[in-house]
């Protein structure tokens, strides 16, 4: 196959894979590290298969998260840069501004049609609650999905945690103010399931992401021949998963900040 065949497979995979099905997918620059030759010819070839596959679709949702209210910032939804999310979901977002959803805190590009346009209207706003967009892709049993070596970031796994009650994490409630994709300015208030302040704690989803792959239950989208895939988990089998690893251990995917720092002088 030539190289535009391969790329038309991939695309028409994921396309498939995601039609009744969404995808959150966490990346970094790293894990288009063999898409193309430089960092610009990667981003812009990224942004064309994402593209490609929602007009094939498919339905994908790319992180742009701000924390907006967290900083004491205004999140305005075509302009407030993404923090902590990397390059490619900042240019994603440069180049969809008009598909980002309305949570200040956890906000994703969703260029597709599959996801409720209730998304995208200001208002009061539960990011890991009922009528997230976290809570409609666990209803149609979609995918949280990594390109790159970033399934740690996997932010939707806090709703897993909600729906399971976990006592180290809480609702909190954060005030701003928004700019809609209309350009109007209203209040909104974001609710976030939080770690609590007095658990001294660090989260680690690398045990996770080892224990999926050693019982076989992580997917590769992947064309041969073609230099991007995709680790995927189907959201609802994910659920099940860690209900099964909470219930047995509450601390499954965190850690005392003591154990953290005497790990730094064993290994120091």
């Amino acid at each position: 196959m030539t190289s535009n065949e391969l790329r038309r497979e991939f695309v028409n995979l994921l396309a498939e894979k995601t039609r009744d099905n969404p995808a959150f997918i966490h990346l970094d620059m790293l894990g288009l590290a063999k898409l193309e030759s430089s960092n610009d010819k990667r981003l812009r070839e990224f942004e064309k298969i994402i593209t490609d596959t929602v007009r094939s679709g498919g339905n994908i949702c790319i992180p742009s998260y701000s924390l907006s209210y967290t900083r004491n910032e205004e999140y305005n939804m075509l302009l407030t840069p993404c923090v902590n999310v990397g390059a490619v979901s900042e240019y994603i977002r440069e180049n969809n501004v008009r598909k980002r959803t309305v949570d200040a805190l956890f906000s994703y590009i969703i260029p597709g049609n599959k996801i409720s346009g209730k998304h995208f209207e200001a208002g009061d706003y539960e990011s890991f609650g009922g009528s997230s967009v976290i809570e409609e892709v666990f209803n149609l049993d979609g995918y949280v999905c990594a390109i790159g070596g970033v399934f740690k970031n996997s932010t939707e796994i806090h709703f897993i945690e909600k729906l399971l009650e976990v006592n180290y994490r809480h609702n909190k409630n954060f005030t701003g103010q928004i700019t809609d994709l209309n350009g109007y300015k209203s209040d909104q208030q974001v609710t976030y399931f939080c770690k609590k302040f007095d658990y001294n704690l660090w989260y680690d989803f690398k045990e996770l992401e080892n224990d999926l792959r050693d019982d076989g239950l992580m997917e590769t989208i992947k064309v041969d021949g073609f230099p991007l895939f995709i680790t995927a988990v189907r959201f609802r089998l994910l659920y099940d998963y860690i209900e099964q690893k909470i219930r047995k251990d509450i601390k499954y995917f965190i850690k005392d900040l003591k154990d953290k720092r005497d790990i730094r002088k064993i290994e120091s």
